[in-house]
């Protein structure tokens, strides 16, 4: 368990469960990492509980922290039933000693799940990545992970336990998944299930990410996405060095008309500044979770070492 050192984690203290994802989403950025796994195949750190309730409870063990980010190069709810256990008893290890978690998926929580959520449920933030409702965006962009639908179910599920998610739009495709027909069906949704935030991004490319969606999208999509980047310069996006985003004036306007609907639906939205460094952004996700864990003023600074 260290602290985390790319965009607005940074100095988050961060604990992935698997190295690689079985969802193989064609534009994730950990699939770019140089030590990532390749597509279908996924390390578990099945040591992980023991090491970490050995790091919490030691006797030379310095003050815990107050919340801890889930799998950030990764999903916590794959569907492997040994991937799901070893989640499961990380979450228990450190929701039982009053540590909260933070997640994003874009999968389906299992039932188990909820009722330790139920149990903890203030010691929780959830987010919903949920970019697109529809069933061709899902098997082209997010082959492996849940049906739309079921991360709907999701919010409605954690929400009865008690936990209030937060739905994250990211990313955002030009002319794929933020025509007004979609945006105005995906608020619908939400408003039905009294989603009240939502975080937006648009798509930003990295070297790595090009290659895949090159090898792993149809023609059609695949012209489309390299047309939206043409011409752009490489930059700096968090610890990427080298970024493609979607060009400014495209990205604003977006940004605008997708606010302006939401708030028809009352639901507010917030740009994720991290990952447009040109714009303003609202609240980072971070600043949101120290927020929603951690008493103003309090400082808890200490680093925990897992592994070292």
């Amino acid at each position: 368990m260290r602290k985390a050192k790319f965009g607005c984690l940074t100095g988050t203290y961060a604990l992935n469960v698997t190295m690689g994802c079985g969802f193989s989403c064609v534009y994730c950025y950990a699939r770019g990492y140089t030590n990532a796994p390749p597509k279908g195949k996924v390390y578990l750190f099945t040591n992980l509980p023991y090491l970490l309730t050995k790091t919490l409870d030691g006797i030379h063990r310095r003050v815990r922290p107050d919340y801890v980010v889930l799998n950030t190069a990764s999903d916590c709810f794959q569907d492997h039933p040994d991937i799901l256990n070893i989640t499961y008893q990380v979450m228990e290890v450190l929701l039982s000693r009053g540590i909260g978690i933070s997640f994003l998926t874009k999968g389906y929580i299992p039932d188990r799940f909820m009722g330790l959520f139920k149990r903890y449920c203030h010691h929780i933030m959830a987010q919903v990545g949920l970019v697109s409702l529809s069933e061709k965006y899902w098997k082209t962009f997010e082959p492996g992970a849940a049906r739309p639908q079921e991360r709907l179910e999701n919010i409605s599920r954690l929400k009865d336990m008690g936990v209030i998610p937060q739905v994250r739009m990211d990313p955002i495709i030009p002319f794929i998944t933020d025509t007004e027909k979609d945006i105005d069906e995906m608020f619908k949704r939400l408003r039905s299930l009294d989603v009240k935030s939502v975080s937006l991004s648009y798509l930003h490319l990295r070297p790595a990410i090009m290659d895949h969606l090159k090898r792993e999208l149809p023609s059609i999509y695949k012209k489309l996405v390299e047309s939206l980047f043409q011409g752009q310069k490489w930059t700096h996006v968090g610890t990427s060095t080298k970024t493609k985003l979607v060009p400014l004036g495209l990205r604003k306007k977006g940004y605008q008309r997708i606010k302006s609907m939401a708030d028809r639906y009352g639901i507010s939205t917030f740009i994720c500044a991290c990952k447009n460094p040109d714009l303003k952004g609202s609240i980072c996700i971070s600043g949101q979770i120290a927020s929603h864990f951690r008493p103003k003023g309090a400082l808890r600074d200490e680093q925990l070492s897992l592994f070292c």
